[in-house]
């Protein structure tokens, strides 16, 4: 059991060697930064055992971790001493020395306490979860407990080696002060504060050294000879028991290293074998009163090809520190009877490997430590803060801090490698989604890269990236337009120049286009075409082109750049000389659009050759099928006409700029394009350039015949004798039938299709449309002997000509084939002749009936009429019964428009009526009853067409007669009104 004395230190220990830190404090922190790039460059370095190749792919990997290595106060402290142990808080980190001194550092390195209480080395130091202890064990025999806030001291003396301990991790808080150590005693021993002082509890024992313990939570777990074993704090037993891998080496050896991830997962390495172990809860009903409530799985187990001498939880993947043996050495022969070669063997420099779910490396790193080749693997220790991912190697003479690489190592990473565009990337990528690099500027990185990729003569990439590195900077653009017209490459960055935000100066975008006319044509054309006009100075571009020219006056890409230039400087009657000569088809749409009809109207032979250029192009691609309206190959079935070309259409559609007499004799020496201008002109407007219209029957009668007759029929203004003698001289029978029929000739024209054509069809035709009966006669006798022509007659009779007509005069005995066939056909004409007109009747009998009866119920009916109605002329009343003798007379029409009888018919005429239906006898009828009404209203329908005057102006279109009538009947009115009144009303209704 141990001896254990508490006291209170009233004096600061080994203050001496505190301010001599102090005073080393400054340079060391100088030299911090010259520590981690030669730990960074030292982790870059070969081995010494790979191949040049495989260390160049090894490289191609970037490191999960980004090391430095910790300076400061820890580089003096382990030049005397030898680091032996570590432990790490979110506070502070805790070293121990084989001298037996515990050093508190800042995470810089810098030291906040000595404690140099032990005699030998420090195996083991632990750290409450509050940071306010720290205790340290020996190989004295010895427990230190260190207060950090007060000057409390606690130690114990087991008198055996102490190699590990574990303080509970709410030591602070609790009362009870637990800890737990073992060591070469073999024995796990529990130390707790009571009422009576300390006591130690034995947990465990005789299973042999115990060289690992770890305390989390209600957890304890500790490694001895035979395995690990786990004990639950809350039920004091023991819940497990993971046995030490078979065909493991010495547990002194390679001693076993455990970290807890969380509350309830262990990890264990043991030499080349690692397991991760949880700790679950029994199911209640499962659960014994005496027995453990908990058990542990293990989840997960695999073997390694090194040592593992430390573990730690990296996320959601396992970080192990690797020690290697350097097998390759001579000196690892252990058969050797040379005493220089029977030597520990080699160690090479330790690893990081971090190991996924799935139990495969995804990472390796080598850790270059000082001293490496002469430590072992239990030297080495691996310590975390899991809160911040930082990652503690610790050695005998060197301690290296590992932390995740953020964005800016990435960065970094990238760079050292020459690899920058991606480092450009990741940058931009850290400005979008991060607020942007800490130490890196994506512009310099983006020179960096540019210059980087014109060094390996990568042109087009540099070019392309142009934009996103030099943005709106035209300092930056200018100068490096410059530089690549110095390199000669400015083929790659022309399309890439910005016109827009910024605009550079005109005299660069000149000197690019220059450079451009002297080597590359085509990049100039589309250049010219892309870029923005007042991007440069027009006429100085276009004096270079000309004077280039000269020296190859057929040049075709130069001859573009000419016209368009001069399109662009508004000079286009300079520009359709080039357009015409390159045969462009924009050449039409500049003259209609800068109307440069007066330029070309004397340029009739070259538009309509370059329509012929044209046409011809369009049918070799119909013939070869590649055209864009082509059916099949071969087959121009929607092939353009000649009329329809561009040259022609722009001539016929602007016929008062560019007047067919200026035209016409321009192509009289070119007869075919003379045709297709007259043929065009004559599709578009039949009156326009009629004088013409008989050079045109000698061209169509050249080169369109089928379209001759058409136009003999469509023209009014052709000479028919001229006509007649070109088609007589060309022998166009159906043409001189046409002509004779026009000038009246309709015998001759007749005899022409008899005797000519034999065409009894046309000739019965001809004579339908002439409507001549001395014409059919002539066609009767000359029939009478031809049996083909009487069929034909016989096929055709109908309202033209009586079929008895022809059928008397037919000569007997006379065979005509088809006789039977065609008086058939004529009685079944006959037959359905007469039942269509049966049925016409028919129907126009019903129609009658029923239109007359309609007209009757229509007039029969009276019409609705209203005390207020107004004289459609006078715009008086029309019905008042205060006054019966003296009121007019009124007529009122179907159609509701009501007049006075005065109004409507001239005054002799109203006087006429009204005493021929008025009678002066007493028993007389009343002129207000209905009889005297019928009989005044025939009187009116019997004398004259009486109707709406309204109903009738509307219908013609106007109003004329009702405004003269209200004119003239206001101008002579005695100003007397009528007012209305009730009672009996004199009325004339007269049916329209």
């Amino acid at each position: 059991m141990a001896e254990s004395n508490n006291h209170v230190s009233h004096d600061k220990p080994n203050t001496n060697e505190e301010k001599e830190e102090d005073n080393e404090q400054t340079s060391v922190d100088s030299e911090s930064q010259e520590e981690e790039e030669e730990l960074e460059s030292e982790y870059d370095s070969d081995d010494g055992g790979e191949s040049e190749d495989s260390d160049e792919e090894d490289m191609e990997e970037e490191p999960k971790l980004r090391y430095r290595r910790v300076g400061a106060g820890v580089r003096n402290l382990l030049e005397k001493d030898a680091a032996s142990a570590l432990r790490v808080s979110d506070k502070f980190v805790a070293l121990g020395t084989h001298w037996g001194a515990v050093h508190v550092l800042d995470f810089e390195g810098n030291v906040i306490k000595t404690f140099q209480k032990h005699s030998a080395t420090v195996n083991d130091i632990s750290i409450d979860d509050a940071g306010e202890f720290v205790a340290s064990a020996s190989d004295d025999g010895k427990v230190y407990i260190y207060s950090l806030y007060t000057n409390e001291i606690q130690y114990f003396n087991y008198r055996r080696p102490v190699k590990a301990l574990a303080l509970d991790p709410e030591f602070a808080r609790k009362s009870t002060r637990q800890f737990v150590s073992g060591g070469m005693a073999e024995q796990l021993i529990m130390n707790e504060k009571g009422w009576l002082g300390h006591k130690d509890v034995i947990l465990h024992a005789n299973e042999g050294p115990i060289y690992s313990i770890q305390w989390r939570g209600n957890f304890i777990a500790w490694a001895n000879d035979e395995g690990v074993k786990m004990y639950d704090t809350t039920t004091n037993l023991r819940i497990t028991y993971i046995d030490r891998p078979e065909g493991s080496p010495r547990a002194d050896l390679y001693k076993c290293r455990m970290s807890w991830k969380n509350d309830s997962t262990l990890l264990i390495a043991w030499a080349d074998t690692v397991k991760v172990a949880v700790v679950k809860e029994k199911p209640r009903h499962l659960q014994q009163q005496g027995q453990p409530i908990h058990y542990v799985e293990i989840i997960s187990m695999f073997q390694t090809d090194y040592i593992v001498s430390g573990i730690a939880p990296f996320n959601d993947t396992l970080l192990l520190l690797g020690y290697i043996i350097d097998d390759d050495e001579h000196a690892l022969d252990a058969d050797t009877q040379d005493p220089k070669l029977q030597r520990k063997k080699r160690a090479v420099r330790p690893e990081l490997h971090i190991i996924n779910d799935d139990n495969e490396e995804i990472s390796a790193d080598v850790l270059a430590l000082h001293g490496f080749e002469h430590y072992q693997a239990n030297d080495y220790v691996l310590e975390f803060l899991d809160e911040e991912d930082m990652f503690y190697v610790l050695g005998p003479k060197d301690l290296v801090a590992a932390r995740p690489r953020d964005q800016d190592d990435h960065i970094e990473w990238l760079m050292d490698h020459e690899r920058y565009g991606d480092a450009l990337q990741a940058a931009r990528d850290a400005e979008l989604y991060h607020g942007g690099s800490r130490r890196f500027d994506v512009g310099e990185i983006g020179q960096t890269y540019l210059n980087w990729l014109v060094e390996h003569k990568d042109y087009e990439d540099a070019a392309k990236n142009c934009s996103g590195v030099l943005g709106n900077d035209r300092t930056m653009w200018e100068d490096w337009v410059f530089r690549f017209v110095e390199l000669g490459e400015l083929k790659a960055i022309a399309p890439y120049i910005p016109v827009k935000d910024p605009q550079l100066s005109s005299t660069l975008y000149e000197i690019v286009l220059a450079w451009f006319l002297k080597s590359d044509h085509q990049a100039l054309r589309s250049t010219i075409h892309k870029w923005p006009r007042p991007l440069y100075s027009l006429s100085n571009v276009i004096v270079a082109v000309e004077d280039y020219l000269l020296k190859d006056k057929d040049n075709e890409i130069l001859l573009e750049c000419l016209a368009d230039l001069y399109t662009y400087n508004n000079q286009p009657d300079k520009a359709i000389e080039y357009n015409l000569r390159l045969r462009r088809p924009n050449a039409f749409e500049l003259i209609q659009e800068y109307n440069m009809f007066d330029a070309v109207k004397d340029k009739a032979v070259l538009l309509m050759e370059f329509d012929q250029h044209l046409f011809e192009n369009e049918r070799e691609e119909a013939e070869n099928g590649v055209g864009n309206g082509v059916g099949n190959k071969g087959s121009p079935k929607y092939l353009k006409k000649p009329t329809q070309m561009p040259a022609v259409q722009m001539l016929v559609k602007n016929t008062e700029a560019i007047p067919p007499n200026k035209v016409v004799p321009q192509l009289r020496s070119h007869r075919q394009f003379l045709h297709v201008y007259l043929d065009a002109l004559f599709d578009r407007d039949r009156h326009i350039g009629y004088e013409f219209h008989d050079i045109q029957v000698e061209l169509y009668a050249d080169f369109d015949y089928p379209k001759l007759l058409d136009f003999l029929r469509a023209s009014h203004y052709v000479s028919l004798e001229k006509a007649y003698s070109v088609c007589e001289r060309k022998d166009f029978v159906p043409e001189m039938v046409f002509i004779l029929g026009r000038m009246g000739d309709n015998k001759k024209a007749l005899m022409l299709i008899i005797e000519r054509l034999g065409d009894v069809q046309r000739a019965i035709d001809f004579a339908k449309e002439q409507k001549d009966d001395d014409l059919w006669e002539d066609l009767l006798t000359y029939s009478m002997d031809k049996p083909k022509f009487i069929r034909g007659l016989l096929e055709n009779v109908g309202t033209d000509i009586e079929p008895l007509r022809l059928i008397k005069r037919i000569p007997d005995g006379l065979e005509i084939p088809g006789l039977k066939e065609a008086l058939l056909k004529i009685l079944q004409d006959y037959n359905l002749q007469m039942s269509l007109h049966e049925g016409c009747e028919k129907i126009l009998v019903s129609d009658s009936v029923f239109l007359a009866d309609r007209m009757y119920r229509t007039q029969k009916r009276g019409i609705n009429c209203s005390q207020d109605m107004l004289c459609s002329i006078c715009d008086e009343l029309v019905f008042d019964n205060t006054n019966l003798d003296d009121f007019p007379n009124s007529i009122l029409f179907f159609c509701r428009h009501a007049y006075h009888e005065r109004c409507l018919l001239d005054k002799d005429e109203a006087d006429n009526a009204s005493a021929a239906t008025t009678t002066t006898p007493k028993n007389a009828i009343h002129p207000g009853t209905l009889s005297t009404k019928i009989n005044h209203s025939a009187l009116l329908k019997s004398t004259r067409d009486i109707g709406c005057p309204l109903c009738r102006e509307h219908a013609a279109g106007g109003n004329a007669f009702v405004n003269r009538m209200k004119s003239q009947r206001r101008g002579g009115s005695n100003g007397k009104t009528i007012s209305p009144g009730t009672g009996s009303i004199r009325s004339l209704g007269v049916v329209h």
